[in-house]
């Protein structure tokens, strides 16, 4: 069978991953969208809106009709708000009629559930017998960077990695290559915590304070993550990998992740939620973290603390000092 990719979105990330599978040497691509000026932008090999200065974007086949990028494809990589994946996930559920690979490039949490994109997806996908399987792109990943062709590499999640395996070739370039990882929730938990942590470190940034403070409690965060890691049965060293580690210095320490920005833009223009009109998945990793730990009596202090800062207007100097002011104890 021929490989014919779909990309569902025609943001930054869609555009991206369209350019990987493209050089990568798999041509048969469409991308659908509902911004006729993006997609037309991608007809000429651009996305001035996203990458006005890049002139190395394939020309790309794109679509405003749902029903014809599934119908072409046999791979469909989702590339989209987490926020609405739920609901274009359910369309495109009902135009599958043949074998079928999702490629999840979102990260965070299903919809209005407390559980991951990839178990939501999965959960989702059991509705129709031709999907093959659900595997998540995930790790340190600027689309930026990747339409650079800066070196990146990522990992395909899945706990079906011959599955997984299959589609290596398909993200193989001279800049982008892809690693194999079958522990599903500690990926997940890397992804979403690493969004929560840049939110942190964008607010400290903006706030004045300096290296050392942000490394301790970037770490002391990290920490965290593993602690919630392993309430949810996910493996620790995961969190070491690529969409742990590799994922949290690429978001936390750099302008070009939203939720660093939201950090920071919150603490020095005091930027709202409201204001903000970009997608800042940590927000959301911030309300269901809490949530879970509140209702399984788990000590996550600082994303307590950031629940605090962000909802109740809890200036960030006072609540510094009461995590500066925590029992002294064993890292």
């Amino acid at each position: 069978m021929e490989n014919k990719f779909a990309i569902i979105g025609s943001g930054a990330m869609a555009t991206a991953m369209a350019k990987v599978i493209y050089d990568s040497g798999y041509k048969n691509i469409i991308v659908y969208g509902i911004n006729e000026k993006e997609l037309a932008d991608l007809n000429k090999g651009q996305n001035l809106k996203y990458f006005p200065k890049e002139r190395n974007i394939p020309h790309l086949n794109t679509t405003l009709d749902l029903n014809k990028a599934i119908t072409y494809a046999n791979y469909i990589v989702l590339a989209l708000p987490s926020k609405i994946i739920d609901v274009v996930f359910e369309k495109i559920l009902t135009e599958i009629t043949k074998p079928t690979v999702i490629i999840n490039c979102s990260k965070g949490f299903y919809p209005n559930k407390n559980i991951s994109l990839q178990q939501g997806l999965k959960e989702k996908s059991k509705e129709n017998k031709n999907i093959i399987s659900v595997v998540s792109l995930l790790g340190p990943s600027h689309a930026e960077e990747i339409v650079r062709e800066q070196f990146t590499i990522v990992t395909l999640v899945s706990d079906n990695l011959e599955e997984s395996k299959k589609l290596q070739p398909f993200f193989n370039n001279k800049y982008f290559k892809t690693y194999l990882q079958s522990d599903e929730i500690g990926a997940e938990v890397g992804s979403v915590y690493k969004n929560i942590l840049a939110i942190a470190s964008g607010m400290m940034f903006a706030a004045g304070y300096g290296i050392n403070t942000i490394a301790a409690f970037l770490t002391r965060g990290f920490a965290e993550a593993k602690k919630f890691n392993e309430f949810l049965g996910g493996k620790n060293k995961t969190l070491m990998g690529l969409t742990g580690m590799g994922d949290l210095i690429v978001t936390a320490l750099s302008p070009l992740s939203r939720n660093y920005t939201f950090g920071y833009e919150f603490i020095k223009n005091q930027l709202t939620i409201e204001e903000n009109k970009t997608t800042v998945e940590g927000l959301t990793g911030i309300n269901v973290v809490k949530k879970i730990a509140d209702h399984n009596n788990l000590s996550l202090p600082i994303v307590f603390a950031l629940y605090e800062i962000i909802y109740l207007k809890t200036p960030i100097s006072e609540i510094i000092e009461k995590i500066w002011n925590r029992p002294l104890k064993e890292e």
